[in-house]
């Protein structure tokens, strides 16, 4: 093909060079063999090549054409907002695990203080009931009949103080002894 397109081209150039000494008759006609020469080859060409399918207008484009290109940009939409989803979800899920793990530690810390306090605890007992073994320290065992009972005081108006939180802890009644 590019054979047969070569002397069009020669020829057009031969023309541009003789365009400042023609006629105007004269280029008509150069014109119109130019385009017989064209149109011969391209005919041609046509007969070795494949024949390349014309565009259809804007408004003939095919329905199935136009449906793809909804569902082409319906799914894009749609994948964009899964990404936005998964992203959120991710984010929570790593923000809950941190807040997760930092109330695990506290929580670890406090079951071991409070087993510390438990073995103090029972240390303290077990050197309190040591000294009531040993003679010098006079212990007595607990009995009913030796329960010492107080009577409240008597409340006087005068020695209240008249703050609303002074009211709500009159309203809870105090234990007297243990």
């Amino acid at each position: 093909m590019p054979a047969v397109l070569t002397p069009v081209s020669t020829k057009k150039q031969r023309a541009s060079s003789k365009k400042s000494s023609l006629s105007p008759q004269e280029l008509t006609r150069e014109a119109s063999s130019a385009k017989k020469q064209t149109t011969t080859s391209v005919s041609s060409g046509k007969q070795k090549a494949s024949t390349v399918p014309v565009m259809p207008s804007p408004e003939s484009v095919p329905s199935w054409l136009l449906r793809l290109y909804t569902l082409h940009r319906h799914s894009s939409i749609m994948a964009f907002a899964l990404v936005a989803v998964t992203l959120v979800v991710y984010g929570w899920t790593v923000y809950s695990q941190q807040l997760w793990s930092q109330a695990y530690r506290k929580m670890q810390n406090l079951q071991r203080h409070e087993r510390q306090l438990m073995t103090t605890n029972e240390v303290l007992k077990n050197k309190m009931a040591q000294e009531a073994e040993r003679p010098p320290a006079n212990l007595v065992s607990p009995s009913p009949d030796k329960m010492i009972f107080w009577t409240p005081a008597p409340v006087e108006p005068n020695s209240l103080p008249t703050t609303p939180n002074s009211e709500r802890q009159q309203q809870t009644p105090n234990p007297v002894g243990y």
